[in-house]
């Protein structure tokens, strides 16, 4: 008879992810998640690290913030158990932080929401003036972004 050993229910869940090691020589590598919990993930990847490894993960997050912003979750863990073909990690510490995207770009989430509620997903044009009389002070400024 198989017990469960997790305090946490796991639910699948396969999503891209990137992880390097904490410390003076980083090693890092790309997986996929198999699974994950409120305490940890399952990665899959042919990684062979030590238990006891600290390791900064960070996922793509499958929902967008607000509908626009694309997310990702960083976490900083430790691996717990390891296999060929996987390892296990627990949480120190995480959260959740803004991605950037190519200028133009709209995932696609984004376009199917979009198109449902009737929302335009290409940028405004420029405006245009009934006459070329207008002077450039009665055109409206344009608007200026900043980087974060």
């Amino acid at each position: 008879m198989y017990v469960e050993r997790r305090s946490k229910t796991r639910y699948p869940l396969t999503l891209k992810c990137q992880y390097q090691t904490v410390g003076r020589m980083p090693v890092g590598g790309t997986g996929e998640t198999v699974n994950i919990s409120s305490n940890g993930i399952l990665i899959k990847s042919s990684a062979r690290f030590v238990e006891g490894s600290r390791l900064k993960v960070t996922i793509e997050w499958p929902t967008l913030l607000d509908g626009t912003t694309p997310l990702q979750l960083v976490m900083t863990c430790q691996v717990v158990r390891r296999w060929q073909t996987c390892f296990a990690v627990t949480f120190e510490q995480y959260q959740f932080r803004t991605m950037r995207r190519p200028a133009g770009q709209v995932a696609s989430v984004g376009r199917g929401l979009a198109a449902a509620v009737g929302i335009a997903t290409q940028p405004p044009a420029a405006p245009r003036y009934a006459s070329s009389s207008a002077r450039e002070s009665d055109r409206p400024a344009p608007l200026l972004m900043s980087k974060r």
